[in-house]
């Protein structure tokens, strides 16, 4: 147990030196200035003497749902934190980096064998855990939320990560009675977990918000639940008092087991998108943090501004997906279709779009999995990606290889012109007939420049490409549902595991947003595995996920995630643009609030002096 928390904060530490974690965060919807606002009276949670009596904050838009089980974005999770305890947290230590620990559980309890092979956990809850409206929590409660989660009906994106318990399968594929093997004891203080094999980042899913616990009596049945103040009951140190299409209001939950420790009684958290409008309102005093600034601002905040102004590491990839169902393709093949998407993201200036789009330290990516992660020996994952193993991608970012990059895409293109005779490539490389190219993205200058950027760069070659900017969740419901060509996304580690960036692609996943093995796709058999030709998407890609998590041989278990990267490559509908950094500012004045590389911004333990 000690090892695997040494490992993760040495990956944290790491992670935050970068400054020079489904990143869906930037976008937000604009404050309705008519909105009332509710008292902050409230029984047994009187301000310490010299603490102001409320933060004002922005980290998102209006979002998209604030679910446990059914968010899959940053600023929602964000909220979710704040209102629910699972039974692990993260927490900052004094020199900055963050550590596990043992939140509704009283310890973190060392894995088991049991008498057939498989791994168990047996969490103790603390004493007395209440829900916010002053009931009891129990182990039930987890029980309850995790087996809700994995519910077919339920339809969660983040239903695969529960695919490290003993009977997930058997729930995935809809047997009748089936559950996950997670049970309470009869006084409801113990809950035990059952793993087929052990996972290495099971306490990180412990803390992640799909794993914390929801109260059946308010959620079975009721789909708003999680849209209404009066419903959002949860267990953490914050409850929610009001849920309006302006802003988000928490104020203390005096039933938090650790409610002595929270020192702000109210959490505002503003809706905005307009990274102007969140400047304004951060430079003249309304925000005291904001997750988002105007890009062409950033160079003059990093001048005049260090002390506000942050950068910090994530572990997370920005990329642009394709649709590979996208019906504006339809007349390829899926060998064709593939080599365009390939060529596409080979026309790609990565080092422009850091450098002068970007300006935050960002780092171009050669690949999809983010940097920060570890091999078993130690070595970092990326220095070992690439169909060589050797760490240089599966392309070059080298600014001088950008050039036969284009060149190479350009090849490419002509003998899809060829074999298709769909379009052509003329003597000045320009292409005549080729699709229209629909590229959506949701509200931010930085997500706008790097679209106009795009559109500029195909332009020169003959492809024409519109952009359509969409609100936050209108954006993640189209790209989630297919019904696009072409769109930004952007992704953080949701734990401290390459797995985290490759288990979201395969077939019956929530945030399989590029649809692969869905519809035409589904048919495709253009695959390996293990070494066997002919594989269709599921035979292939799903099945080296399953591998992945099946094995105990760390070493083998990171070469078939090495193997899994190099399927997911070949198909050109991933493609990475840049590894992120986390841009964003913070008044001097707050104390004791942090970001963790994985996205999310903590606050519960935040103070301003009055």
């Amino acid at each position: 147990m000690m090892k695997k928390i040494v490992s993760i904060l040495l990956v944290l530490m790491m992670v935050f030196s970068l400054a020079a974690c489904n990143n869906t965060t930037t976008p937000p919807t604009e404050p309705n200035p008519g909105e009332e606002q509710p008292g902050t009276e409230q029984p047994g949670t009187e301000e310490p003497a010299g603490i102001a009596e409320s933060l004002t904050l922005n980290v998102g838009a209006y979002p998209d749902t604030i679910d446990p089980a059914l968010n899959s974005a940053v600023d929602g999770a964000t909220y979710i934190i704040h209102a629910f305890s699972g039974l692990v947290g993260f927490r900052q230590k004094d020199d900055g980096t963050l550590e596990l620990y043992a939140d509704l559980a009283k310890e973190l309890p060392a894995p088991e064998q049991t008498a057939d092979g498989m791994t168990s956990y047996t969490f103790e809850l603390k004493d007395g855990l209440k829900w916010s409206d002053g009931s009891d929590l129990t182990a039930n409660d987890l029980v309850y939320a995790w087996n809700r989660a994995v519910a077919p009906e339920t339809a969660a994106d983040y239903g695969y990560m529960f695919d490290v318990i003993d009977g997930y399968a058997d729930v995935a594929e809809g047997v009748e009675g089936a559950k996950l093997n997670v049970t309470a004891s009869e006084d409801g203080k113990k809950l035990t977990v059952i793993l087929p094999v052990d996972a290495p980042y099971f306490y990180e899913l412990c803390a992640f918000p799909a794993y914390m616990p929801v109260k059946e009596s308010i959620v079975a049945g009721n789909e708003s639940w999680a849209t209404k103040a009066e419903t959002y009951i949860g267990n953490g140190p914050y409850k929610v008092v009001e849920f309006s299409q302006s802003e988000l209001v928490m104020q203390k939950n005096e039933f938090y087991h650790d409610a002595d420790a929270v020192k702000t009684n109210e959490l505002r958290f503003a809706f905005n998108d307009d990274d102007g409008s969140l400047l304004a309102n951060f430079q003249n005093g309304s925000y005291l943090f904001i997750d988002s600034v105007p890009n062409e601002e950033i160079k003059s905040l990093q001048a005049n501004n260090p002390d506000e102004f942050h950068i910090t590491g994530q572990l997370g990839t920005y990329f642009v997906i394709f649709n590979v169902n996208d019906p504006a393709f339809a007349a390829f093949t899926e060998e064709e279709k593939a080599t365009i998407r390939r060529a596409l993201g080979l026309m790609i200036d990565r080092n422009y779009i850091v450098e002068e789009i970007g300006k935050a330290g960002q780092v171009p990516a050669a690949g999809f999995v983010a940097m920060g992660l570890t091999e078993p020996d130690g070595s970092e994952y990326i220095a070992n990606n690439g169909p060589d193993r050797d760490g240089k991608g599966y392309y070059s970012v080298d600014p001088d290889d950008y050039e036969a990059n284009v060149e190479e895409a350009i090849g490419m293109l002509k003998s899809v012109a060829e074999s298709s005779g769909k379009f052509t490539v003329g003597a000045d490389n320009k292409l005549s007939g080729f699709p229209t190219i629909a590229y959506i993205t949701n509200n931010g200058t930085g997500h706008q420049a790097i679209a106009v950027n795009l559109q500029s760069i195909f332009a020169q070659y003959g492809i024409n490409m519109t952009i359509d900017s969409q609100e936050w969740a209108t954006f993640l419901n189209t790209r989630k549902d297919g019904n696009y060509s072409v769109a930004r996304h952007g992704w953080l580690g949701d734990y401290n595991d390459p797995i985290s960036f490759l288990d979201m692609w395969i077939t019956n996943s929530g945030n399989n947003d590029s649809q692969f093995g869905r519809k035409d796709h589904a048919n495709f058999a253009g695959y390996s595995y293990k070494g066997e030709s002919g594989k269709t998407w599921a035979e292939s890609y799903d099945k080296l996920i399953t591998d992945v998590k099946s094995t105990k041989d760390p070493v083998q278990r990171f070469a078939l995630m090495h193997d899994a990267e190099d399927i997911l490559m070949s198909t050109g509908a991933v493609c990475p643009l840049y590894y992120y950094t986390d841009i964003f500012m913070m008044n001097t004045k707050l104390e004791g609030a942090f970001p963790s590389p994985l996205g999310f911004k903590y606050f519960m333990y935040a103070y301003t002096a009055k």
